[in-house]
C-alpha cells in the first residue's frame, strides 16, 4: 500500500483542501433540502439559498437508461432532450433574452432537465416550459436531427479510452441490463426508434410519481410552491402504476474477467492504453455509501491518494483517478489509467497488488482521520456548487433513500468507525471480486 510514501503528500493534500473550505465552526454543515407537496402530489425538493439571487430547478425523471427495452438504447436521452426543446421561436427568443439557461440530459437511472434562471422571470419561464412538456413536439424533422447529433457523441465517447473502459465494466456487470450501451445509444438502436416508442416513453416519464423537482433558489417557499402549483398542476398520478426496474450485478460464470481491445469493440480510438480495476461495495447503500465516499477519496482522488505513487513514483501512468458510481442500489469502486501499451499490464498488476495489500492491512485510525478530513473538505467544497448539491441528491432519489441520507451525510461521514471502514474494505477488495478491464491500442 505503501503508505509511509504517501503520508507527506497526503498532509499536503489535506492541507490544500482545508484552505479551500470555510472552517467547520462556520460552515458545519452544507444547506438542507425540505420535502414538499402541491395539491397533485407532485413532490417539489426545495433549498432555500439566500446569497445567490437567482432560481434553479431541475425536473428529475425516475428511470432514465434502466427504463430501455432491448433494442432501445439512447431513448430516454432522445426523449428528454426532445422534452426540453421549446420549438416556439417567440417563446424561445423570450427565454434567451431573459437570460434563461435550460439544459436536459440522462443518466443511468433517471433523466433530468434544468433551468437557471433569475427570479423576476421565472414566472414566465415556468410557463414556456410548462407548455413544452405538456404538448412538446416530436415530430420526424426535430427527432431526425437529433439522432444525427447523437450519433456524433457516441462516436466521440468510442475514441475515448476511458469512456470506453466504462462501458466495456458496464458490459460485464450487467450484460442484460440497458446499462451496457451508451446513454446516447447506439447507431443501429436509434434507427429503430421513432415517434411511436418516444411518446411511449414520455407517457412513461411524465407523471407524480415519476417526477420530483429539485428547487434551489433565494425565493421563500410559499412563494416556489405558488408559482409550481400554477404551472404544473396539470402533472397527474400514473393510470397503471409506474415500474420501478432493478438490475442487479450478474453472477460470473468464470473467475476470467479481463476484457481485452479484442473483448471490448467499443474503443475506436487512435493507439493508447487504458486499464480500470472495479470492485462492488457489499450492503445496503445508506449504510455503505459514507464510507465508500471516503475510500474514492483517499485511493485514488489526487495527490497523496494511495493510487498517486503509480504515478508519481512509478511513471505507469498520465491520467489516474478513482471514481464511486450507483446503479439502483448497487454502489461500484472505480479505479482507472490512462497509459501507453508497454505500462498497461504492469499498471494493472500494480493496481491489484495495492488492493490486495490494503484488504490486508487495512488502514490505521491516523490514515482513517486524515481521510474523513480529505472526504469532508472534498464535501464542502463540491457543495458550493449548485450542480453538485443537485446531483447527490439525485443519488438519494435514485436508490429511494429519505431525505435524511442527504442531509445528515457529514455527520453520518464523520461517525464512521475505524472498525466500520476496514470491515468494508476486507470484504471488498478480494482478488476474486475484481473485474477489469484492459484496452490496447499500438
Amino acid at each position: 500500500m505503501k503508505t509511509a510514501k504517501i503520508k507527506l503528500n497526503l498532509l499536503i493534500c489535506l492541507m490544500i483542501a482545508g484552505l479551500l473550505c470555510v472552517s467547520s465552526l462556520s460552515f458545519a454543515q452544507p444547506l438542507t433540502f425540505e420535502m414538499l407537496t402541491i395539491e397533485s402530489g407532485l413532490k417539489v425538493f426545495y433549498q432555500q439559498d439566500p446569497f445567490i439571487k437567482f432560481t434553479t430547478i431541475v425536473f428529475y425523471f425516475t428511470g432514465g437508461q434502466a427504463l430501455e427495452k432491448e433494442n432501445q438504447a439512447g431513448l430516454a436521452y432522445l426523449t428528454t432532450r426532445l422534452m426540453a426543446e421549446v420549438t416556439d421561436e417567440y417563446k424561445l427568443s423570450d427565454l434567451t433574452s431573459d437570460g434563461v439557461d435550460l439544459s436536459a440530459s440522462s443518466r443511468s437511472d433517471f433523466s433530468f432537465i434544468k433551468l437557471d434562471c433569475n427570479d423576476q422571470h421565472l414566472d414566465r419561464a415556468l410557463s414556456i416550459i410548462a407548455s413544452s412538456l405538456k404538448n412538446p413536439l416530436f415530430s420526424s424533422l426535430r427527432i431526425g436531427y437529433l439522432k444525427q447529433r447523437l450519433i456524433l457523441e457516441v462516436n466521440k465517447e468510442s475514441c475515448q479510452l476511458v469512456d470506453s473502459a466504462l462501458i466495456c465494466l458496464r458490459q460485464q456487470l450487467f450484460p442484460e441490463a440497458p446499462y451496457g450501451f451508451p446513454i446516447y445509444g447506439t447507431e443501429n438502436s436509434l434507427k429503430s426508434l421513432g415517434k411511436k416508442e418516444i411518446k411511449k416513453f414520455y407517457e412513461l416519464i411524465l407523471n407524480t410519481e415519476n417526477l420530483n423537482l429539485m428547487v434551489i433558489s433565494d425565493l421563500e417557499a410559499e412563494e416556489i410552491l405558488n408559482l409550481i402549483s400554477k404551472h404544473f398542476s396539470w402533472v397527474k398520478k400514473p393510470v397503471n402504476g409506474y415500474p420501478k426496474p432493478i438490475f442487479r450485478i450478474t453472477e460470473r460464470k468464470s473467475n476470467k474477467n479481463t476484457t481485452n481491445s479484442e473483448g471490448c469493440k467499443y474503443y475506436q480510438g487512435p493507439a493508447g492504453a487504458a486499464v480500470l480495476l472495479a470492485y462492488v461495495l457489499p450492503g445496503e447503500l445508506p449504510e455503505i455509501y459514507p464510507i465508500a465516499y471516503l475510500l474514492e477519496k483517499i485511493i485514488g482522488k489526487g495527490p497523496g491518494s494511495i493510487l498517486w505513487t503509480l504515478r508519481q513514483q512509478e511513471a505507469l501512468a498520465y491520467n489516474l483517478n478513482s471514481r464511486l458510481e450507483t446503479f439502483g442500489p448497487t454502489a461500484i469502486l472505480i479505479c482507472y489509467l490512462e497509459t501507453d501499451s508497454q505500462n498497461a499490464r504492469p499498471a494493472l498488476a500494480s493496481l491489484k497488488e495495492t488492493f490486495i495489500s490494503l484488504a490486508e492491512k487495512g488502514l490505521t485510525e491516523q490514515e482513517i482521520e486524515e481521510a474523513k478530513l480529505l472526504a469532508r473538505n472534498s464535501y464542502l467544497r463540491q457543495s458550493f456548487s449548485r450542480d453538485q448539491r443537485q446531483a447527490f441528491l439525485s443519488l438519494s432519489l435514485t436508490g429511494q433513500q429519505p431525505l435524511e441520507f442527504y442531509n445528515g451525510f457529514l455527520d453520518n461521514l464523520e461517525n464512521l468507525s475505524a472498525n466500520k471502514v476496514n470491515q468494508l474494505i476486507q470484504a471488498t477488495f478480494k482478488a476474486d471480486q475484481e473485474y477489469e478491464v484492459l484496452i490496447l491500442r499500438d
